[in-house]
């Protein structure tokens, strides 16, 4: 391998600065978090909730597992009237659900297209939203984060409301899982091999649609870096799912 085909792989294979990534997101650009490879080793595509238009969600749910999750702080969830999903969370990782929402607008069908969910999504990231503004059930997943961010818990979903607050675009974001769609079985409806996208298969979806990556661990040293070492309750080395 030639010195400049040798870099080129070691380049695509290199995660974002923190700082990169943070610029992207306020951009209003998808970005890429992976969790430890010791825990799912999986990547989720997010966005803020207040920058995803149709065409956004279009794109998320082509390339993802299509289950849209909106992370958002636990009193913004309160003051939504959003409970938890279930009074007994038997999530392995306390994955904390709340019921799950519709925008109530005229333009809203089924509530499960891209325009539908993108719209019930920018809706959560309205400052002058109020419950009665959502359907219950519907076909967005909230999700509640930790107070103390991904410093209590290096899950998906704090690390979504930790962008949203580091970019300045509000508190809410959208997460969903980046999926593997395998092989196409000749001459049949099904697909082989497919599966979850890990480390390698993230960066080189990052590297073909020109998007910023990065890893949870990086995002927690980072901030302890700029805030000092927090005092999480060590939930964080259980981890969540999302």
């Amino acid at each position: 391998m030639s010195v400049l085909s040798k870099n080129h792989v070691e380049e695509s294979q290199r995660f974002d600065s923190i700082e990169d990534t943070i610029a992207a997101f306020k951009n209003g650009d998808f970005i890429i978090v992976l969790d430890s490879p010791q825990r799912e080793n999986e990547g989720d595509l997010i966005i803020s909730a207040a920058h995803f238009t149709p065409s956004k969600a279009a794109f998320m749910i082509r390339h993802t597992s299509g289950l849209l999750c909106a992370p958002l702080p636990s009193p913004l969830a309160d003051r939504l009237d959003l409970p938890a999903m279930v009074a007994d969370n038997r999530d392995p990782h306390r994955t904390a659900y709340t019921v799950s929402i519709d925008a109530d607008d005229a333009s809203v069908s089924t509530g499960i297209s891209a325009h539908d969910r993108s719209l019930t999504c920018r809706l959560l990231a309205d400052p002058a939203a109020q419950p009665h503004r959502f359907r219950r059930p519907g076909h967005v997943f909230p999700l509640r984060a930790r107070d103390g961010g991904v410093r209590e818990r290096k899950g998906h979903t704090e690390a979504a409301v930790e962008f949203c607050r580091l970019a300045g675009v509000g508190e809410v974001g959208v997460i969903s899982e980046l999926v593997d769609d395998g092989w196409q079985v000749q001459g049949r409806a099904e697909r082989g091999e497919a599966g979850m996208m890990r480390r390698d298969a993230c960066l080189r979806f990052a590297r073909r649609w020109d998007l910023r990556i990065c890893t949870i661990e990086a995002l927690v040293e980072w901030l302890e870096r700029r805030d000092g070492v927090g005092d999480g309750d060590g939930e964080g080395l259980v981890n969540g799912s999302a």
